[in-house]
């Protein structure tokens, strides 16, 4: 008498959320292709596919567990050679087991150093048309392409919750409900597009005038992360600013201060932050960054902020306490990546 194997036994319930902590074991969206060279093909090697290879019972429970396959990176391809037929209905399948959950969809491209070597959109334009025909399902959504290459001028994106994509393709969605924004290029204009419901934006520079002027649209505004600042902006408007809801906000520390003599004052003057907890400052400290934040911080309405954590690549030994040590008359705390150096006594 042949015996099931110990896993087969396990109720089927079971053996999904299995399944499941498999493929969310990892951050990265599973990938549905894998790449040859400049070619794709299916990543059957590599989980949730795998498990459809091992036998029929995995097969038939994979099939049918919807949240296997509700987060997919699609990788286009590059060179000239035409797409091979499966890999579209590979698509299909993918999401079409994925039932009517919310999608969450990493796009990646080959990048090839020479262009007489990149595909024309109209080679992967059928993989395209398949993920933009579920697009009233997508979720979470990053590394969109550039605008010309979908197959429509406008999406329909009523579930978008996060989005990680350039500038100009913000207008190609439906973004009444996202509250997450991972702008990859940067703003360097306003109006900014309709998001009433963004709590926490990612810029990858920004002017000061763009960083004071958001406010006026994103009211709702809890974090806010800058990775670079660029221009002076000393001739800004220094008008009373309001960011009612922000919690965090993240900003890079200038690794040449002479060359940046109105940082932060151009971006902190006038600012009212009623509820900031916690600011983030990228880079080491030194004694005339410090001297500015302080003065910057003095001349704003922020009423309780608790940290000020700088993010740095240097041990924490090499921070010098007494240069930061006066910052503890702005903040409770003092931290550096998140370890706390120094605190503000308690009062007697």
């Amino acid at each position: 008498m042949q015996h099931q194997s110990h896993i087969h036994q396990l109720p089927v319930e079971l053996f999904q959320q299995i399944l499941l902590l498999i493929v969310n074991d990892v951050s990265d969206c599973p990938s549905i292709f894998k790449l040859i060279n400049i070619r794709i093909s299916g990543n059957f090697a590599s989980p949730p596919l795998v498990f459809t290879r091992v036998c029929r019972l995995w097969r038939v429970i994979a099939h049918s567990t919807t949240g296997l396959w509700s987060r997919i990176q699609v990788t286009l391809p590059g060179g000239d050679e035409p797409l091979k037929p499966f890999l579209p209905c590979l698509l299909q399948c993918w999401l079409a087991r994925s039932g009517s959950r919310p999608l969450t969809l990493y796009i990646d491209r080959i990048s090839l150093s020479c262009h007489l070597f990149r595909s024309k959109p109209s080679k992967y334009s059928r993989l395209l048309e398949i993920l933009q025909s579920e697009s009233r399902r997508w979720e979470t959504v990053v590394g969109v392409l550039r605008g010309n290459e979908w197959p429509s001028s406008k999406l329909d994106t009523p579930q978008l919750r996060a989005l990680e994509c350039g500038w100009s393709r913000l207008e190609r969605f439906n973004m009444s409900n996202l509250r997450r924004l991972y702008i990859s290029d940067g703003i360097v204009t306003s109006p900014f597009p309709t998001c009433k419901k963004l709590q926490h934006l990612n810029l990858q520079y920004a002017s000061p005038t763009i960083i004071r002027s958001l406010s006026e649209t994103f009211l709702l505004l809890e974090t806010i992360v800058v990775e670079g600042v660029i221009g002076g902006d000393h001739g800004a408007s220094s008008h009373l600013v309001t960011y009612p809801c922000l919690e965090s906000l993240t900003l890079p520390l200038p690794l040449d201060l002479d060359k940046n003599p109105h940082w932060p004052t151009a971006i902190f003057d006038g600012l009212h932050l009623p509820v900031l907890r916690k600011l983030t400052l990228v880079g080491h400290p030194n004694k005339l960054g410090v001297n500015r934040i302080m003065a910057a911080l003095e001349v704003t309405a922020t009423c309780n902020l608790q940290v000020i954590d700088f993010q740095t690549i240097r041990p924490q030994d090499e921070v010098d306490v007494d240069v930061v040590e006066p910052l503890l008359s702005v903040a409770r705390e003092i931290s550096v990546c998140s370890v706390l150096l120094r605190c503000r006594a308690p009062r007697d």
